[in-house]
């Protein structure tokens, strides 16, 4: 199996979801190798001790926006990734009504040991939150998909 086919699983089947996405809603609406759109819903449980929405939050849904695009890249499901630098850059805060968060990633460069991706995050009106980077490292797979 392809990466692509492994993320478009998890889309289509709920397969392979991985388990920090519940804390922060992720679902993946459109996914074709190199470009992803997943969403994420921040709410109260998110707020740091000011009352806004933590970095965490939206250093969380672009991290995993950019991790599966990165995925899309790999001919095989040997191999994976693993993310050696994140940068996020934060635009405005977020609040538990501010609703439903969309974050688009695509692969700048896939080489056959790094994969650079960029995302945005914005809402559902297409107002700016975040932006990001990150690149992943090319490794072996310590893991079996399932292909029910």
């Amino acid at each position: 199996m392809d990466g692509l086919t492994f993320v478009q699983q998890m889309r289509d089947k709920g397969m392979n979801y991985p388990p920090i996405g519940e804390l922060v809603g992720f679902r993946i609406l459109d996914v074709r190798k190199g470009a992803i759109k997943i969403s994420g819903r921040p709410t109260a449980q998110h707020y740091n001790p000011l009352g806004v929405v933590h970095g965490g939050f939206a250093s969380t849904l672009t991290d995993l926006a950019l991790g599966h695009v990165s995925i899309t890249m790999l001919p095989s499901m040997e191999e994976a990734i693993a993310t050696t630098d994140l940068s996020v850059k934060f635009v405005r805060p977020a609040f538990h009504d501010t609703g439903e968060m969309i974050c688009e990633a695509s692969v700048i460069h896939s080489g056959r040991k790094v994969i650079f991706t960029e995302a945005r995050l914005t809402d559902k009106a297409g107002k700016l939150y975040a932006t990001a980077q990150s690149t992943c490292l090319v490794v072996p797979s310590r893991v079996t998909p399932r292909e029910d």
